[in-house]
C-alpha cells in the first residue's frame, strides 16, 4: 500500500533538529543529566516529545539514547538511528546548524547522517499507526547520542537495561541491504621527542573516522598548510588527505623528523596488512589526526578490515612494519567485523522489500562502515543512500536529496511493516 507522507510537516521538524548542535565531544556542557552534552539530551529531548504527541511510548535513557514504541505483541523489532554527528570543518557555503533547501538539495550538518533518516523513521512510526496496520510485534525507533565517537556510550547505557530487539535495522549506511561490515580499528602512535630533534608544529585532523581536510605546520619560522576534501573514513579514496599532503611538503623541504619517516609508510602496504578476503574485499587505511610538538608526537589512524581477520593478528604485523622507527603503538578501540547470513529471515525480507521497491536486484552487499547494526544480534544496515547517489556524509555542505529522502521514507515504513508481521 502507499503511506502518506507530511513532507512539510517533515522539514519543518527536521529543520528544528538540524538546529541543536549535537557534535561528538563538542556538544555543550556535561551535566548528571546530559552526560554526553545538553545538546545531545536537547535532541533526545526534542524527538521523544514529537513521538510522545502522537500517542507513542517513549522513554529517554539518561541522557545517552532513547527510544519510540508503537503497537503490542511479545517480541520487538527497532530502526535504529543516532542524533551525534561529527564536526562542521571549514569551508561551508550554507549554514551547517540549520537546514538549507535548494531545489531537490537538503542541506545541514546531519541532515543524512543521520538526523534525516531519524526523522523519516518517526515519520514511518506515524504512517503506519495512522493506517491501522494490523502487525503482531511492537515496533521501536531508538535514538541515540554517541555514534560517531566510536565507544557507543549511548547503545551500552542502552543494553544495560532495554530491551534488546529480536531484528533491527539502521538506515545509516546505504542499499541494498548490508550483510557484513568491516572491523574497525582505531589505532595511535606516540614518540616522545629530545633537544635532537628538529622543532615542528604540526597538527590535522579533528575526529578519527573522516579524512582531514586541513593541516598546518610550523618549522624553522617557516608556516605550512595544506587543504584537502573530507570524506568518511571507510572511503578514504574519496576524499584528499590534507595530512599526507602536507607530510609529503615537509619531506620535500629536506625537514628530517620521525612523524615523517612514518606517515611515509602510513598506508596498507607500508604497514604491512595490504590484506583482503573474498567476502568483504580490501582492507582499508585512514590516516587521520597528527600532534606534533617540542616534546611528543602523536599520530591516529582508522582501519577497516576484512570480517575473515582479527584485530591482533593486524596489529602484529603493523608492530613489524613500525617498530624501527621508535614509536610505541596501542590500539585503543576495536569493533569486530559484523556478518549476517544472507539468507536469514531479516536480510531475505529487508532484500526483498528493496527489490520490489526499487526493481534492482543486485543483492545483498558489503560495507566498510561501521553502524549500529554492531549493537546487536541480527541487525543490519539497510539505507540511506541508494546506488549512484553520492554520499555526503562527513563531507562539507553535507546534503540529502529530497526524492530520495520520500523513497526512504517509502521503504523504511514497508520494511518496518513486514518484520513486524
Amino acid at each position: 500500500m502507499t503511506y502518506h507522507l507530511d513532507e512539510e510537516a517533515l522539514l519543518d521538524r527536521l529543520k528544528g533538529l538540524l538546529q541543536i548542535k549535537t557534535v561528538n565531544g563538542d556538544a555543550g556542557v556535561v551535566t548528571p543529566e546530559s552526560p554526553l552534552g545538553t545538546g545531545i539530551n536537547e535532541a533526545i529531548n526534542y524527538v521523544l516529545d514529537l513521538g510522545n504527541s502522537w500517542g507513542f511510548k517513549t522513554k529517554n535513557c539518561d541522557g545517552y539514547c532513547g527510544y519510540i514504541e508503537m503497537g503490542a505483541g511479545k517480541e520487538m523489532v527497532a530502526v535504529i538511528t543516532h542524533l551525534d554527528t561529527v564536526a562542521v570543518g571549514d569551508d561551508w557555503t550554507v549554514l551547517p546548524f540549520d537546514l538549507t533547501i535548494d531545489g531537490d538539495k537538503l542541506f545541514g550538518r546531519g541532515v543524512l547522517d543521520d538526523k534525516g533518516p531519524a526523522m523519516v523513521s518517526l515519520f514511518a512510526l506515524k504512517a503506519l499507526k495512522d493506517a491501522n496496520i494490523s502487525i503482531n510485534k511492537r515496533i521501536r525507533l531508538i535514538v541515540g547520542g554517541d555514534e560517531e565517537g566510536g565507544d557507543w556510550a549511548c547503545m551500552n547505557r542502552y543494553k544495560a537495561t532495554e530491551e534488546v530487539p529480536k531484528y533491527s535495522f539502521t538506515p545509516d549506511s546505504s542499499y541494498p541491504v548490508i550483510f557484513a561490515e568491516k572491523g574497525i580499528m582505531n589505532v595511535i602512535f606516540e614518540k616522545d621527542l629530545d633537544a635532537s630533534t628538529p622543532t615542528l608544529e604540526f597538527e590535522s585532523g579533528k575526529q578519527i573516522n573522516s579524512v582531514p581536510d586541513y593541516a598546518r605546520a610550523h618549522v624553522a619560522g617557516q608556516s605550512y598548510e595544506s587543504r584537502g576534501k573530507s570524506a568518511h573514513a571507510s572511503e578514504p579514496e574519496k576524499g584528499d588527505n590534507a595530512l599526507i599532503k602536507l607530510g609529503q611538503v615537509l619531506r620535500a623541504t629536506g625537514l628530517k623528523h620521525p612523524i615523517l619517516d612514518l606517515l611515509e609508510i602510513a598506508t596498507p602496504e607500508g604497514f604491512g596488512i595490504n590484506l583482503s578476503d573474498e567476502v568483504s574485499g580490501e582492507l582499508t587505511l585512514n590516516p587521520a589526526i597528527v600532534q606534533v610538538n617540542s616534546k611528543k608526537a602523536i599520530f591516529r589512524c582508522d582501519i577497516r578490515y576484512p570480517v575473515t581477520f582479527n584485530s591482533s593478528e593486524i596489529c602484529d604485523m603493523i608492530v613489524q612494519a613500525t617498530n624501527q622507527l621508535g614509536f610505541s603503538f596501542e590500539m585503543d578501540h576495536d569493533s569486530p567485523p559484523l556478518h549476517v547470513d544472507k539468507e536469514s529471515f531479516l536480510v531475505k525480507s529487508l532484500q526483498k522489500t528493496y527489490e520490489e521497491y526499487t526493481g534492482d536486484t543486485t543483492g545483498p552487499v558489503v560495507s566498510g562502515g561501521g553502524t549500529y547494526a554492531r549493537a546487536f544480534e541480527n541487525a543490519v544496515a539497510f539505507g540511506s543512500v541508494f546506488p549512484g547517489e553520492e554520499s555526503t556524509c562527513h563531507k562539507t555542505d553535507e546534503f540529502w536529496s529530497r526524492e530520495s529522502m520520500k523513497k526512504n521514507f517509502d521503504i523504511i515504513t514497508r520494511a518496518l511493516e513486514v518484520l513486524a508481521q
